[in-house]
C-alpha cells in the first residue's frame, strides 16, 4: 500500500511515515481550521491499524473540553466498530481491502467528536440549560420575558439575572438556571446561584419573586442535597416538572 493507491480509493492527502506507515489528512476540519488526521501502520499478514493517536480527544482536551467518562462512554457507544482506548486514541484494524471503510469509520468518530467539543466546554453546558429554560418560558410569557437583566443587591453588586418575567398582578420574577454536571448537579453553579439569591433576598425581593429551574438528572443522589440548600433563599423548579409550573407564567402572555 502507498499514498498513490490509498489516495485513488479514499482522495485525501498523504504522506509515507517509516516502517511503512502513512499519515493521511482528510479534508474535513476542526472549528479552528485544524484538519483531522489518521496514521495508518502495517500490522502484517495484509492487515492495517487505522488510528489518530489520541490527537481527536487531545485537540479536545487542548481547548479546554471536560472528557468526562459518561461523554467518553457515548461516544463508544455511538461507534461501537471503533476502539476508543484508556488513553483516548481511536483504533481500529482491517484487511487492506477494507481499508476505505475502516478509515471512514474511525473518521467518523472523530469528525463526531469535533462536533462535540464546543458543548463539552464549560461554560457551553450552562449557556444551552439557559437558553432551553429560556425557550420554555418565551413560549407562555412571550414579550413579557426579558434576558440579562441587572439589578442591585444588597452587598452593592450588579447581580445579572440571565431570565426576567413581569407578571402584571405579582411583579418581577427573576429566575436562574442552574446546569447540571456531567454525572449529578454542579455545586459551583448551585452555590452561585445561591448566593445570588441570598443577595437578592436581602435587598427585599419577595420568595415567590426568586426562582431557580434546576437541571435535574435521573439517578442523581446529590439533587436532593442542592434543594435543600436551595430552599433557603429560593424557591426551586425542576426543569423535568416544567409542564407544571410553566402554567403560571402563562398568564404573563
Amino acid at each position: 500500500m502507498n499514498c498513490a493507491n490509498l489516495l485513488e480509493n479514499l482522495g485525501f492527502d498523504c504522506a509515507p511515515r517509516e516502517n511503512g506507515a502513512l499519515r493521511l489528512w482528510s479534508p474535513f476540519t476542526f472549528d479552528d481550521g485544524e484538519h483531522l488526521g489518521l496514521f495508518l501502520e502495517p500490522l502484517g499478514d495484509d492487515r492495517w491499524l487505522v488510528t489518530d493517536h489520541a490527537d481527536t480527544l487531545m485537540h479536545a482536551s487542548a481547548l479546554g473540553a471536560k472528557l468526562s467518562k459518561p461523554r467518553l462512554e457515548g461516544i463508544r457507544k455511538r461507534f461501537p466498530a471503533v476502539n476508543l482506548s484508556d488513553g483516548g486514541a481511536l483504533r481500529a484494524t482491517a484487511a487492506q481491502a477494507d481499508l476505505p471503510s475502516v478509515v471512514a469509520a474511525v473518521l467518523n468518530t472523530a469528525i463526531a467528536i469535533s462536533h462535540s467539543e464546543a458543548s463539552w466546554l464549560p461554560k457551553a453546558g450552562e449557556e444551552r440549560f439557559i437558553q432551553s429554560v429560556g425557550r420554555e418560558l418565551q413560549s407562555v410569557a412571550g414579550a413579557h420575558l426579558q434576558r440579562n437583566v441587572s439589578v442591585q443587591g444588597v452587598s452593592g453588586h450588579q447581580l445579572e439575572f440571565p431570565l426576567v418575567i413581569d407578571l402584571p398582578d405579582v411583579g418581577r420574577h427573576y429566575i436562574q438556571p442552574v446546569a447540571s454536571g456531567d454525572e449529578h448537579v454542579d455545586w459551583g453553579n448551585v452555590y452561585k446561584a445561591g448566593g445570588k439569591m441570598l443577595d437578592l433576598k436581602s435587598a427585599g425581593a419577595d420568595e415567590h419573586q426568586r426562582i431557580v429551574v434546576i437541571e435535574d438528572m435521573p439517578g442523581d443522589e446529590e439533587l436532593g442535597k442542592a434543594i435543600t440548600f436551595l430552599s433557603v433563599t429560593t424557591s426551586v423548579l425542576l426543569f423535568s416538572h416544567r409542564m407544571q409550573w410553566l402554567e403560571r407564567f402563562r398568564l404573563a402572555a
